[in-house]
């Protein structure tokens, strides 16, 4: 069985195809029979220039368009709303960080069970160089959620977690939240997704995804952490 690399994008990525279906299924029996009748039907000098007036529709036709559609759409909002609340329902046992987005880097605060805070790292806005030092590095966890909690120091920015397609807005003077799971371990890109000043385009961070007995380490304050996890 293949392994899901990262919560909640395999349910985008299921919902996306179910959109497609749906979308070329009604293409298929709209937009097609529609031209072949615009061509059979086409006016030629000549024939049929005057319209069949007695014809006023079929009331079974009229109810079959009406009620098909309202099913349709009906399903399409029970889906999508139950796809929704799994994206936004934190799991049990998810670990909670804190990030605060500032122009043009974020502060992420690694929070114990009491939501004290026992590590910290701050990202430094770099205008010249996507690089990322080791020790600015976002480090979590492989295979377990993580409930993020975002705020602003200044204006409105945007956490986006490219592996996960997950991103929220972190607005100065409140608390929004997100959460996802990244099973693979490895190194992911986090963006900024609201335009935010001059410095936006180098608003990102590294995602650092380790084994979770390497995580513990690290947030003891294990130095080797990073000489150990490039070599997975």
């Amino acid at each position: 069985m293949e392994e899901v690399l990262a919560y909640p994008a395999k349910w985008w990525n299921e919902a996306v195809l179910v959109w497609l279906v749906v979308a070329v299924v009604i293409y298929a029996v709209t937009a097609l029979p529609g031209i072949y009748f615009i061509v059979k039907y086409r006016f030629k000098p000549g024939e049929r220039e005057i319209g069949d007036q007695e014809k006023h529709g079929h009331w079974g036709l009229e109810a079959l368009w009406t009620i098909v559609p309202t099913i349709v759409v009906l399903v399409l909002a029970t889906y999508s709303f139950a796809v929704f609340k799994k994206q936004r329902t934190v799991p049990e046992g998810a670990m909670t960080i804190k990030v605060t987005g500032f122009m043009w880097g974020w502060q992420v605060e690694y929070l114990d069970d009491k939501g004290n805070t026992v590590k910290t790292v701050v990202t430094a806005y770099n205008p010249t160089s996507y690089e990322v030092p080791e020790e600015q590095k976002i480090v979590v966890p492989a295979g377990k959620p993580i409930k993020v909690l975002l705020t602003s120091m200044d204006v409105i920015h945007a956490f986006y977690v490219m592996p996960a397609k997950i991103v929220e807005d972190a607005v100065p003077g409140r608390i929004t939240y997100l959460w996802f799971q990244i099973n693979k371990p490895g190194e992911y890109w986090v963006f900024c997704r609201e335009f935010c000043g001059t410095g936006h385009s180098h608003m990102f961070a590294k995602l650092k995804v380790v084994p979770p007995e390497q995580f513990a380490l690290w947030l003891k304050g294990e130095t080797e952490l990073a000489k150990r996890s490039n070599d997975i």
